[in-house]
């Protein structure tokens, strides 16, 4: 009786103390993680006194422990790949929607062109432009590649090396 009266005790213990760690996290979007965490750390806390009956106590649970934090480091891994590959898309959107309204741009000033593809820093700014013209428009215009440079260079503050005309 006096062990199940200090495993209560224990328990409601370490329960107050998460409870009161819970109140004092300042961010809202941890405290899902300390609630996933606190509910993990209680039901080891209740299933202790089982383990040990059945003889697995602190081994099991240690090795338990041990996986838990593995397969974290794990999931921490995959995240930041997920995050770097998420960036890597909303780069490339970014850069088709710029290519886009260069090429709206540019047919505004009577330049046709039939594809432009723009290359973007990893800090958004504008490393390089890549230009197919239209092949009629640049025949019947043999200045067109010229006029493209001067566009690009007035509207983008590019210079000729990070132009490229087709």
């Amino acid at each position: 009786m006096h062990t199940i009266i200090n495993w209560m005790k224990e328990f409601l213990i370490l329960y107050l103390i998460l409870t009161i760690i819970m109140q004092l996290a300042a961010a809202e979007q941890y405290k899902k993680y300390l609630r996933f965490l606190s509910g993990i750390i209680l039901l080891v806390m209740l299933m202790n006194p089982v383990l040990r009956l059945t003889g697995k106590g602190g081994d099991e649970i240690a090795r338990s422990y041990e996986r838990f934090w593995e397969q974290m480091e794990d999931f921490s891994k995959e995240a930041g790949s997920l995050k770097l590959q998420q960036n890597g898309y909303e780069l490339q959107l970014y850069e088709d929607a710029v290519a886009a309204n260069l090429t709206a741009q540019a047919q505004e000033q009577g330049i046709l062109i039939s594809q432009m593809q723009v290359t973007l820093t990893d800090d958004y700014k504008l490393q390089s432009v890549t230009v197919w013209l239209d092949a009629v428009y640049r025949q019947q215009h043999p200045s067109a590649d010229k006029q493209m440079i001067t566009f690009l260079k007035e509207t983008c503050d590019l210079n000729e090396t990070q132009i490229f005309i087709y």
